[in-house]
């Protein structure tokens, strides 16, 4: 994974100005996504004899959702999910939709609100990564089912099997979350959080599919 990030970092020109080399950047976006906090992935920069402050690494991660752009394919098959943490202390929810085939996720988005318009509005946007007309696999939840049925996408419900996917990346995410026990910081908003899971999920295809489009 360092070695796709450090070349995506190379060839996108994601830094114009290069006060830090893109090696050690690429270290510090692999570090911080895998479990370090901010802090310690700065701390073990440090240690390397070329340190980074925990802001400059927070703003590495930041640019690294630009480091793999989804495209625009035939799919045949994707499911949706939503889940939710909590930012200022209140619940926000947060949406995803897999390519089962590719395991390629498709539109993150965190939202304050969980509801047939804004099942809408994400599924417009996930349906925008796929060429064709793809079977769309959803759970029990209402909201997805007026959505596909508004927009004439042919949908089927599955608690498992085809669902697997993105329940599983859902538990990846989580896994992460831990490090802010399923809470955000204090001073974090809903753009910093949607803004967070895009890197992640940057950062996650990238590894998945070995930097290729």
């Amino acid at each position: 994974m360092l070695h796709w990030v450090w070349d995506a970092l190379e060839h996108r020109k994601v830094f114009r100005r290069e006060r830090k080399d893109n090696w050690l950047r690429a270290l510090g976006i692999v570090l911080y996504h895998v479990a370090l906090s901010l802090r310690d992935t700065s701390m073990v920069l440090g240690f390397l004899g070329d340190g980074a402050s925990h802001e400059a690494v927070r703003e590495w991660y930041d640019k690294a959702r630009g480091l793999f752009e989804v495209g625009r394919r035939p799919r045949r098959a994707v499911a949706v999910d939503e889940t939710k943490v909590k930012v200022r202390g209140r619940w926000t929810y947060v949406w995803a939709a897999i390519d089962i085939d590719r395991w390629e996720v498709l539109a993150p988005w965190a939202t304050e609100g969980r509801s047939m318009f804004e099942a809408l509005s994400f599924l417009r946007k996930a349906l925008s990564y796929c060429d064709g007309t793809p079977t769309v696999y959803v759970d029990g939840a209402p909201w997805y089912r007026w959505a596909l049925d508004r927009l004439g996408i042919p949908w089927e419900h599955r608690t498992f099997g085809p669902r697997n996917p993105i329940e599983q990346w859902f538990s990846i995410y989580k896994h992460r979350l831990r490090r802010f026990c399923r809470r955000w910081p204090h001073n974090a908003s809903l753009d910093r959080a949607d803004a967070w899971t895009r890197s992640f999920v940057s950062c996650y295809n990238l590894r998945r599919l070995g930097g290729l489009s």
